[in-house]
């Protein structure tokens, strides 16, 4: 049975009984199929013929599709009320009914269908309006491709972004319509699944690869911003397949730039870790090809960037591969002096800390550990080898790696014989407590050569020194805990031989242990010296954490604040005429142990002050006063607080004596007796240890 009714060219499913017509005489033949774009995208839809149809595309009209639409809803509408009718009628006169089932299979289609034809209608005004150039839809015809839109899963914005960007990779312009239309939708995953399903991975590659290299085009760059955070969407739902093409069939001769835009595309965006990781193995085993002399890779600097900002990836990437280190820190510079390099591998070495699983089932945070034992010793076969090349590794970042792995640098200090490496430690330290991370096993000479080189740069230094002293508060602060509980000063005592070692050798390293009376400090010396004072002068700033590495968590902004110190003149009169490294460290090794013992009530109450207590003894106190409002105090307002060294010099003051008043009060507190039998019964022990631990090194 055919049915009268207008039939739209195409729908998505033709009515019931209903034929497509056949072609009449005279009719358009439809166009050729269009030649392929060389960039690999779908042609453009406003490029193709509207006139004819084809299996490819159709011609609409959206004003007369929507009026088409509203008159099948007319007709519905009419179904739906004459049908009922009708059927009574003929049933009443016992007529057969069973031909009124197709009105209800036609209401039913007209209903299936309609969406269908708005959807169709507002594809094309997406494109034209939404995602385009102009603010109106043109009259006539418009070309619609129906492989795309089958492609595109019938959804008018992903038809129009495929449709668009195809232009823009044919033409080499960004239209700023487009742009923001597809930064609106970067974060969306089900429109950038089938965003990237539709346009395909070649088709994306050759898309992100007409973006590089121009630049100054801020356009440009924010559409592989775009790009690139629309892939991470959907990285999660796409196939391995899909995942595949974006690395295969590359232009011969255009290689390096093709996976550059990948590169490029994977720094931009947020990725699921196994389609990183299973890009990133590709890029680097294409990047590992021999280039010609005298040329550097513009590939890896953006893949770097890209493992910086997802840890597991950077770990994976580096440990999955044996001989990943040694690549990349011996024998392949990138073009940026070892940057990007320096975050993926800070990322990869120092986000995951713990002593989960074994070395037979290695954890995150054992693979941590290793990768960092690793750095050492090849950074140090490179340094024994006297390779005059740059290092491929700026030294900020083995400082920070460093800083990181304090606990095995002062393990690696104070041990008698050598230890192998590389590998990892498992033993908990009897002296600290709680269960210690995995830890990096550092031969203590190769140690000592990495960080006499890296150390060179007071960046380097900086968190190192840094990390030291908040290590140093952590284990002195739980020495003092042990004799508050009761149970002596043995672990206080410990802890100080053991944090003497370390800071032997960082500030020999440092160029600092031992430095000739009257001699000239050199430019290094200098700037390192000038980190060390303002360690000293800020050392009681370091929040007291209860775990470690928590400790290591809390640094960075405190050595942002010892860098800003050292780059202006550092207060060196904190102490009375202390100007060796030994002296200063020591001395700040006393503050650490203070607080520690204050903190833990080890001196006694503060209110009422304690006999031994600082308030007890601070000059021009009389009875009834506030100790906080006396110009002597040195102690924060709860009393269980010493200040910093810098807090208690008055910059303000106009001479010396108001200037350092507060320093000299804490120092005869400290010193000359106030602090009675609970520091005398420490300090000459602990700074045996110290000193043993210290006298180990000296340049």
């Amino acid at each position: 049975m055919t049915h009268p009714l207008p039939t739209p060219s195409p729908t998505s499913q033709p009515p019931p009984a209903v034929r497509p017509a056949a072609q009449r005489p005279g009719d358009p033949q439809a166009p050729p199929p269009a030649e392929p774009s060389p960039s690999s995208l779908p042609t453009p839809t406003s490029s193709t013929p509207a006139q004819g149809v084809d299996g490819e595309y159709s011609g609409i009209d959206p004003a007369l599709m929507d009026d088409f639409e509203r008159g099948l809803g007319r007709a519905q509408d009419a179904l739906g009320r004459n049908e009922p009718q009708i059927r009574r009628a003929l049933q009443q006169l016992d007529l057969d009914t069973s031909g009124l089932s197709v009105l209800r299979e036609m209401q039913s289609w007209i209903g299936t269908s309609r969406p269908d034809l708005r959807r169709r209608s507002d594809t094309i005004r997406a494109e034209r309006t939404e995602w385009g150039a102009t603010s109106t839809v043109p009259g006539g015809l418009a070309a619609f491709d129906e492989a795309l839109y089958g492609k595109a899963a019938h959804d008018p914005d992903v038809y129009a972004a495929v449709a668009r960007l195809a232009e823009t990779a044919e033409s080499g312009k960004v239209d700023g319509k487009t742009l923001a239309e597809l930064e609106k939708r970067t974060g969306n995953a089900t429109f950038a699944t089938a965003l990237m399903n539709a346009m395909g991975a070649a088709a994306f590659r050759a898309l992100m690869t007409s973006t590089v290299g121009r630049k100054g085009d801020k356009k440009a760059e924010r559409l592989q911003a775009a790009l690139g955070k629309t892939l991470g969407t959907a990285s999660s739902r796409l196939s391995a397949a899909w995942r595949d093409e974006l690395t295969s069939g590359l232009t011969p001769g255009w290689q390096e730039r093709e996976y550059r835009a990948i590169a490029v595309a994977l720094k931009n965006g947020t990725f699921n870790t196994a389609f990183l990781l299973a890009v990133a193995k590709k890029i680097d085993a294409w990047d590992r090809t021999p280039y010609p002399p005298g040329t550097n890779s513009l590939v890896m600097v953006p893949l770097m960037e890209a493992l910086a900002r997802d840890p597991a990836a950077a770990q994976d990437f580096f440990a999955g591969d044996p001989t990943a280190l040694k690549h990349f820190l011996t024998e392949w510079s990138m073009s940026d002096g070892g940057e990007a390099l320096g975050k993926a591998l800070e990322a990869a070495m120092l986000t995951f800390r713990d002593h989960d699983g074994s070395p037979e089932k290695p954890s995150r945070g054992y693979l941590s550990a290793k990768l960092a034992s690793e750095l050492v010793h090849l950074e140090a076969k490179r340094i024994e080898a006297g390779d005059s090349i740059e290092p491929f590794l700026k030294p900020v970042t083995v400082g920070r790696i460093l800083a990181g792995y304090i606990s095995d640098i002062n393990y690696a200090a104070q041990k008698v014989t050598d230890i192998t490496a590389p590998g990892v430690r498992g033993a908990d330290s009897p002296s600290v407590p709680g269960r210690d991370p995995w830890g990096a096993q550092f031969s203590r000479e190769e140690l000592r050569g990495v960080m006499k080189k890296a150390f060179a740069d007071s960046k380097a230094f900086a968190p190192v020194l840094v990390a030291q002293t908040a290590f140093t508060s952590w284990l002195l602060d739980h020495g003092a805990a042990e004799m508050a509980a009761g149970r002596g000063d043995g672990t206080l005592l410990t802890n100080g031989k053991q944090v003497g070692a370390g800071f032997g050798m960082i500030t020999d390293a440092a160029g600092l242990a031992k430095i000739e009376e009257g001699k000239e400090l050199d430019e290094a010396q200098a700037r390192n010296m000038k980190v060390l004072m303002a360690v000293v002068n800020t050392g009681l700033a370091i929040p007291q954490t209860g775990a470690w590495p928590i400790v290591a968590g809390v640094t960075g902004a405190w050595t942002g604040q010892v860098e800003d110190m050292a780059k202006g003149d550092a207060e060196t009169k904190a102490r009375s005429e202390a100007n060796a490294a030994v002296d200063q460290t020591r001395a700040l090794v006393h503050d650490l142990t203070a607080r520690a013992m204050l903190k833990h009530g080890v001196f006694g109450s503060a209110e009422p002050a304690a006999v031994t207590h600082p308030w007890a003894s601070l000059e021009d106190l009389k009875k009834g006063d506030d100790p906080r409002d006396n110009p002597n105090n040195f102690l924060k307002d709860d009393g269980r607080m010493l200040m910093t060294m810098d807090e208690m010099i008055d910059k303000t003051a106009a001479n010396s004596t108001d200037k350092y008043r507060r320093v000299e009060a804490y120092e005869r507190w400290l010193y000359q007796g106030p602090s009675g039998k609970p520091w005398r019964d420490v300090e000459s022990p602990l700074d045996r240890g110290f000193s043993d631990g210290f006298a180990q090194y000296g340049s």
